[in-house]
């Protein structure tokens, strides 16, 4: 026997009843419960015409039945059988070969339940397709739910990422020195910061970029002879913002 998860008429059915139940939270007087027993009857009925791959004219009869009882049903009955519909679904697509690739799949499946949650309750179980006739499907309804939630997903863990890449980026904008350069830092064409210490001794240029707070771009000129220490060097690339020591050459100026 076919798994009633899998067959659109109950799917449909569980969708009415459930957004029948928000409705009755807002107004209690709605309540009418005296299809229930028919309503199990009737997916009864349905899931063994399907399994014994029964007339489609029967099939309709139930299916239309099915779906008429549950629009008109408003009960508080507490099951589950929605939820496991959703996770199901949801489960499955984010299996898809599209998706596979991906090691964030509960977030998408997080997600997905959460939008048809929220957006289901906009089904119309009458509406029907413009194009084709035929009623709009519960399961399309939902799959297209699920589907776009999975690409908002990858979307936000796109953002995430990109947004982590540019921040390292900004971060490396150090460059390294060579032995014959006279500069170590990133390479500035607009630095909004200079601080000359033509007369810093060694390990009196790290004392001094620590004592100062520095919140943007900035050159430290030191003098030709100065040499950079490996803590001095440190301090430059892993700084969280982009500075760099640049060399006062007499008769040729910045270098």
């Amino acid at each position: 026997m076919k798994h009633k998860f899998l067959l659109e008429p109950i799917l449909n059915s569980e969708l009415c009843l459930v957004n029948n139940a928000k409705l009755l939270k807002k107004d209690p007087a709605l309540l009418n419960e005296m299809y229930l027993q028919d309503i199990e009857d009737l997916r009864d009925e349905f899931t063994l015409l399907e399994d014994t791959d029964g007339p489609q004219k029967e099939k309709r009869r139930v299916r239309d039945e099915l779906k008429n009882l549950s629009v008109l049903t408003f009960t508080n009955r507490d099951t589950n059988l929605f939820g496991q519909m959703i996770t199901t679904m949801a489960q499955k697509i984010v299996t898809r070969p599209q998706f596979s690739n991906y090691t964030f799949k509960d977030e998408m499946q997080s997600l997905a339940i959460q939008h048809i949650l929220l957006y289901t309750w906009k089904f119309d179980p009458y509406k029907q397709s413009t194009i084709t006739g035929q009623y709009i499907s519960a399961f399309a309804y939902i799959s297209t739910i699920i589907f776009n939630a999975c690409i908002a997903t990858i979307n936000k863990f796109n953002r995430e990422q990109e947004k982590a890449k540019d921040s390292f980026l900004e971060k490396q904008k150090l460059i390294h020195r060579a032995p014959n350069e006279s500069t170590i830092g990133p390479e500035f064409e607009d630095a909004t910061r200079s601080i000359h210490l033509p007369n810093i001794k060694e390990a009196g240029l790290l004392e001094k970029m620590k004592a100062l707070t520095i919140n943007e771009a900035t050159e430290f000129w030191v003098a030709e002879d100065y040499k950079i220490t490996k803590a001095d060097y440190d301090f430059v690339m892993k700084y969280e913002h982009n500075i760099s020591i640049r060399r006062i050459i007499p008769g040729i100026g910045a270098k």
